[in-house]
């Protein structure tokens, strides 16, 4: 995969956090084993009528575009809303979209989810239409031109949430830890100051949450009788779940609810949830063959490479790339 990038070079390169000789782990970890570089027009129009993907997010800063190609060529044009529509970008989008709107405590001010979900999401719908789009290149010889935007995937992001407004049911508005369907689905408090969070998706679990908890009589009590009972007595039964969560550990009541057949994890900060073996074992993370960095780095991928490969420094193949024309 060859990057394509302006002379001043990519701007995450200056992105934290760095290793002790500068490089940016941002840059590393979305852009290993790639080879970077920087073209005049022509060059870059030469590289992509050789290619069999092009994806770009900057058609400004081209003379050419989709239009221009050999028709097997998949041309994926990345945007904010749309070609010609404006621009926008994940922060933007969840104020815009509804998200912020979603996120938070039911008496707090709206939240931005702090990670890049909707960045995320268009890559992988991009990753998605890529391949779909190859199949039909392969097959028919003809590519295509895909309009991959960051509202789409905005939208995709709260669709589910969106039908009861788009029904006139009710107007989802914040709700905490908590789920519009589904009670119970909060985050409690146990004895030691850590937090479980606890979800009842079917009777099933709501049986094995009162067996773990040693509360049977709440499986006669006509409040607790059924989802939509529990819905309409919301604040009673997290209420009731509070009381005795606050009894015991954290990690006693994970064995306990979960030997019971229910549903319960306690809740982990990053650093925590990233030094879990299990992520090492599934290849999610590990350090770079060679890279100048003591610590490991996520690996964005689900391909899992044998060898993590660094990111290139800006320009390392241009006369590789070059040569190749």
């Amino acid at each position: 995969m060859v990057k394509v990038e302006p002379e001043r070079g990519d701007e995450g390169r200056a992105f934290r956090p760095f290793a002790p000789d500068g490089e940016s782990a941002f840059f590393h970890a979305l852009n290993r084993g790639k080879r970077s570089a920087v073209l005049d027009a022509g060059d870059a129009r030469r590289l992509a009528e050789q290619a069999d993907v092009v994806i770009e997010n900057a058609p400004e800063r081209l003379d050419f575009g989709a239009g221009d190609m050999p028709e097997k060529l998949v041309w994926c044009s990345i945007t904010g809303q749309g070609p010609g529509r404006g621009r926008a970008m994940d922060p933007s989008l969840q104020a815009t979209m509804g998200l912020m709107e979603l996120t938070g405590e039911r008496d707090g001010p709206p939240l931005r989810v702090p990670v890049p979900l909707i960045d995320f999401m268009t890559g992988m719908y991009a990753a998605q239409s890529v391949l779909a789009a190859l199949w039909q290149a392969e097959r028919s010889g003809r590519g295509a031109h895909l309009d991959c935007a960051l509202i789409d995937s905005a939208a995709t992001l709260t669709s589910t949430v969106a039908l009861f407004s788009l029904s006139g049911e009710f107007e989802p508005n914040r709700i905490g830890t908590e789920s519009y369907l589904r009670v119970p689905s909060a985050v409690f408090a146990a004895a030691d100051s850590e937090h479980v969070q606890v979800i009842a998706l079917h009777e099933a679990h709501w049986r094995a949450l009162c067996d773990a908890l040693d509360r049977q009589e709440w499986l006669d009590d006509s409040r607790f009788a059924g989802n939509d009972a529990r819905l309409a007595n919301r604040e009673l039964v997290n209420e009731r779940i509070a009381e005795v969560i606050a009894t015991a550990s954290a990690d006693e009541w994970v064995e306990r609810i979960n030997a019971a057949g229910g549903m319960c994890q306690r809740l982990r900060g990053l650093g925590d949830a990233w030094r879990d073996p299990l992520l090492a074992e599934r290849g999610l993370v590990g350090k770079l063959d060679g890279g100048s960095f003591g610590f490991p780095l996520p690996v964005v991928s689900l391909a899992r490479p044998g060898k993590l490969v660094p990111g290139p420094a800006l320009g390392q193949h241009t006369g590789e790339v070059l040569a190749e024309l």
